[in-house]
């Protein structure tokens, strides 16, 4: 029995300095820290989501991006500090959101690689691989610093290498899963591809699982902080898709927010999902059937 922890959203916030606002971040600032945004997220739930991730005892953990509110270095050293305890027990992968390369320095300096680089399990076109057991997680990586939008997109490159993987030989009698921080289809189920806040080629992604030998039994991704379940139509399999929401959010049951995580039980084909929601003290088990087991045809 495989059971992985998947967490995303965590928003580890440091205050910039003036020196730091001659980009995008001046708006991000405006945001957080004017209109309020800032106090949404809470330092003692981040704490909290490591060490309930750590006493999960995960087979695995997947963290699908966004540790960062604005890619600054501090944000990223105060994060990498927050994990450790993580990191130090238990193979994780870490993976890029859009607001770890909220800037182009960011992206162009690959800061998130100088403090994580040992736990992304990149390739050369930037498709990560993370086995353990008979686990294989695969990544990839569509965040790009933009001007104004928040879309991503997956470059072609890596579109290819994840054709090749899920084609290869050494899949055969693996669980694997795909993770990525953009939703390949929203809520409903339909492709989110939208020009703002979308995965502009998702349906791209889409035919590659569909005609791919191997199909992941599930998807994992971040981006929408609400937490949903949906069901990824590629050809005749039906991929469940997974996410669990921040990881990082204030307990405020007023606005429906509260920091959580997902853990996946993974036999066989098979996968299924508990959550587990911050109540302003612990994390807890969600009571409620919002994350139905599913299963991926093919």
């Amino acid at each position: 029995m495989i059971r992985v922890a998947h967490f995303s959203d965590v928003h580890w916030q440091v205050a910039p300095a003036w020196s730091d606002l001659l980009n995008k971040r001046l708006l991000g600032s405006a945001n957080l820290y004017l209109r309020g945004r800032a106090a949404e997220f809470d330092e003692r739930a981040q704490a909290a989501l490591v060490a309930s991730v750590v006493e999960a005892q995960p087979t695995a953990v997947v963290i699908t991006g966004d540790l960062t509110a604005q890619a600054l270095p501090a944000e990223f050293e105060k994060a990498r500090a927050a994990l450790a305890p993580l990191l130090d027990r238990v193979p994780t992968l870490v993976q890029n959101g859009n607001h770890d390369v909220y800037v182009g320095e960011a992206q162009r300096g690959h800061f998130l690689a100088k403090s994580f680089g040992s736990w992304m399990h990149g390739g050369d076109v930037g498709l990560a691989r993370l086995d353990v057991g008979s686990l294989t997680v695969l990544g990839l990586d569509p965040n790009r610093a933009t001007t104004i939008d928040a879309s991503g997109e997956v470059p072609p490159a890596q579109l290819d290498a994840l054709k090749a993987a899920l084609d290869g030989d050494d899949l055969d009698g693996r669980s694997v899963l795909l993770a990525l921080h953009y939703p390949v289809v929203g809520p409903s189920s339909s492709p989110y591809d939208g020009w703002y806040h979308g995965l502009r080629n998702a349906r791209a992604l889409i035919d590659v699982l569909a005609n791919a030998r191997h199909a992941p039994v599930a998807v994992l991704h971040g981006h929408k902080h609400h937490a949903y379940h949906a069901t990824i139509a590629a050809g005749s399999r039906a991929i469940p898709q997974y996410d669990p929401g921040s990881g990082g959010w204030a307990f405020d049951p007023a606005h429906g927010r509260a920091a959580a995580y997902n853990v996946y039980t993974l036999d066989g084909g098979s996968v299924s999902a508990q959550r587990f929601v911050w109540d302003g003290a612990t994390f807890a088990p969600e009571r409620t059937a919002d994350i139905a087991g599913a299963r991926a045809a093919g």
